[in-house]
């Protein structure tokens, strides 16, 4: 946790205590630097409000290094109401964000529902292997694969990883759970109330956050390589994922 609220730090610190999860808290920027180049963390709790540099250009500062900390799964903490500090939340790419004061089980919930997440692949990777299992299973977590233009993409929800043409983009949770979403219904217009349900189960957050997720989602596949647009925006209407499916199955 990187927040300067040393007492609310604390107090968090023995309430998450009770649900087995383990807090280390620090109280500035350069405190949470320092502590992500020396452990490896599951999860980071960010305030927003911080001095010499606020949780959001920290948030992007994280995000977009090249540090082994990048990937990190981080949960804003925002005493701020506004539409738009909360849309750059997501912009920056935390994968969540909890309004302060916050009742500390929606926060427990909320960093349980990111880790069982980002843990998937781990969970998948630590099951024993079956010499019975068919060698053709190598498809078998993908719930859809599209081909435009010769691009592929695939989703694959066993594991909660998408790839493009092979390589394999760093998502954040709710980044995957909204192409999750869209790859369950290819070739459907769905409009951003549809997918906040989907995405967050939540009406906690709002439309235009579909939009920023969209945005970060539209990127990283296009710097995977992909030459072409897989969402298509309807103006007015949402969003649809496009192309040929090639594959659709229940994972």
């Amino acid at each position: 946790m990187i927040d300067d609220d040393v007492e609310l730090a604390e107090l968090m610190r023995d309430v998450l205590k009770n649900y087995s999860i383990e807090l280390h808290a620090v109280h500035s920027p350069g405190e949470g630097f320092a502590a992500l180049e020396a452990n490896k963390y599951d999860l980071v709790l960010l305030d927003v409000m911080l001095p010499e540099v606020n949780g959001l250009q920290m948030c992007s500062k994280i995000r977009y290094s090249n540090a082994p900390y990048k990937d990190v799964s981080i949960i804003i903490l925002t005493a701020r109401t506004e539409l738009t500090d909360m849309v750059v939340g997501l912009e920056t790419g935390a994968d969540d964000y909890v309004k302060k004061p916050f009742e500390p089980r929606e926060l427990v919930a909320r960093i349980n529902a990111i880790l069982r997440r980002t843990r998937a692949p781990e969970l998948a990777a630590a099951q024993p292997q079956v010499d019975e299992a068919p060698i053709a299973s190598a498809k078998s977590g993908v719930c859809c694969e599209i081909v435009l233009e010769g691009d592929v993409l695939q989703i694959e929800t066993e594991r909660a990883q998408v790839r493009m043409n092979g390589q394999k983009l760093e998502t954040t949770s709710m980044e995957f759970e909204l192409i999750a979403a869209l790859a369950q219904r290819p070739g459907e217009i769905l409009n951003r109330d549809d997918l906040l349900g989907e995405v967050h189960g939540t009406n906690v957050i709002y439309t235009r956050s579909i939009d920023a997720l969209i945005y970060r989602l539209r990127t990283k596949i296009k710097e995977a390589g992909a030459e072409v647009d897989f969402i298509r925006t309807v103006r007015g209407r949402g969003y649809s994922l496009v192309g040929q499916v090639r594959q659709s199955i229940s994972a």
